[in-house]
C-alpha cells in the first residue's frame, strides 16, 4: 500500500458525515476500555494512522502509537501530543510487558500474516492488561453490501472489497480463531447492526 493511497486520505474523512457513523461504534468502545485505565497509563495505539481516536487522551494518558506510513506519523506528531513512531507491527520496536493497553484498530485485516502481528502485540503487552482489536465483520450482509455499494462508487480510494487493500477478511469465527491463540478472550461483540467486530482480550 502507497504511502499516499487509500490509508492515509481516507482516514482525514472518518471523522465526517457520513463515514463519522459507522465510526461512532469504534469511538465508542475506545472510551470504554480508556475509562477503566489509571491516569498516566502506557497506551499503544497500534497502526495508529492519524491518532484521530487516541489524540483526544494524550493529556491524560501516555500514548504510544505506531505506523508503518511515514506520512501518517508526521501528522500525528504535528497535531498530536503522544509519542509517535515510524515502525512495523511485525516486529514492534518495544521490550516485552510494556503497555497497559492496546488498541489495534481496523488495522488487523491490513495485515498478510495477522497472527504473527498478534504474538508481537502480546509480547509487549503487560501481564494481565488487556488488548481491544476491531475490525470489519465479513459474515454481516450489511458490511458486505455496503463495501460493494457505497465504499465502490462513493468510497473513492477506499477500497475494503479488494484483498490487496484487505487481505485478511475477519469472520467472527477467525477473528475468536487467531486472538484466542494469544490473549484470554473478554468479550467478542458486534456493534453497528453487525457489521463491526469488536474483541477484547486479556494477556
Amino acid at each position: 500500500m502507497s504511502d499516499q493511497g487509500y490509508y492515509f486520505e481516507y482516514l482525514k474523512r472518518t471523522e465526517r458525515f457520513p463515514q463519522s457513523i459507522y465510526h461512532k461504534a469504534k469511538h465508542n468502545m475506545v472510551s470504554e476500555m480508556f475509562l477503566r485505565l489509571t491516569p498516566g497509563a502506557l497506551v499503544l495505539d497500534a497502526g495508529c494512522g492519524i491518532g484521530n481516536v487516541t489524540a483526544k487522551y494524550c493529556g491524560l494518558y501516555s500514548i504510544v502509537g505506531i505506523d508503518e506510513q511515514p506520512s501518517s506519523v508526521k501528522y500525528c506528531r504535528h497535531y498530536c501530543s503522544g509519542k509517535y513512531l515510524q515502525a512495523n507491527l511485525y516486529k514492534i520496536p518495544f521490550k516485552d510487558n510494556v503497555f497497559d493497553l492496546i488498541l489495534f484498530l481496523d488495522a488487523i485485516e491490513h495485515m498478510k500474516d495477522s497472527p504473527v502481528v498478534l504474538e508481537e502485540l502480546a509480547r509487549v503487552l503487560k501481564p494481565e492488561a488487556k488488548i481491544l482489536i476491531c475490525t470489519m465483520n465479513y459474515d454481516s450482509l450489511s458490511w458486505i453490501i455496503l463495501q460493494n455499494s457505497w465504499h465502490r462508487f462513493f468510497g473513492g480510494s477506499c477500497k475494503p472489497y479488494s484483498r490487496e487493500i484487505h487481505p485478511t477478511p475477519y469472520t467472527e469465527k477467525i477473528l475468536r480463531l487467531h486472538c484466542n491463540k494469544f490473549f484470554r478472550e473478554v468479550s467478542l461483540e458486534k456493534r453497528l447492526m453487525g457489521m463491526e467486530l469488536f474483541y477484547i482480550g486479556r494477556k
